[in-house]
């Protein structure tokens, strides 16, 4: 039942990670109270649920900024951050250099 709980907040993240997605959202599908929620999804996926949420939308923006000629600001907006020096810091911390030497690399 716990993984049902866990595959269905994976699929609305999936889903939905362009748009702004708070913990209280997973919290909310999983029927869980917030404190089990974040154990348990800590437990399963070894990361905090804000942690996982930044990973998916960091990766989707390296996938933006291989594919794609848009702007580092374009993609860190369409990537679901609200902000771009947050965007850079993430993404840095995640991928150990600057989205704008990753996308010079490939």
């Amino acid at each position: 039942a716990y993984s049902d709980r866990i595959k269905k907040v994976y699929e609305f993240v999936m889903q939905n990670f362009k748009e702004d997605i708070c913990l209280n959202d997973a919290v909310q599908l999983a029927s869980m109270s917030e404190s089990a929620f974040s154990r348990y999804f800590k437990k399963r996926t070894r990361l905090t649920f804000s942690s996982f949420l930044t990973g998916v939308r960091v990766e989707y923006a390296c996938r933006k900024l291989r594919e794609t000629e848009k702007s580092i600001a374009e993609i860190a907006f369409e990537s679901g951050f609200n902000n771009l020096s947050n965007f850079n810091r993430q993404f840095k911390v995640l991928k150990k250099m600057t989205p704008f030497a990753y996308k010079n690399t490939y």
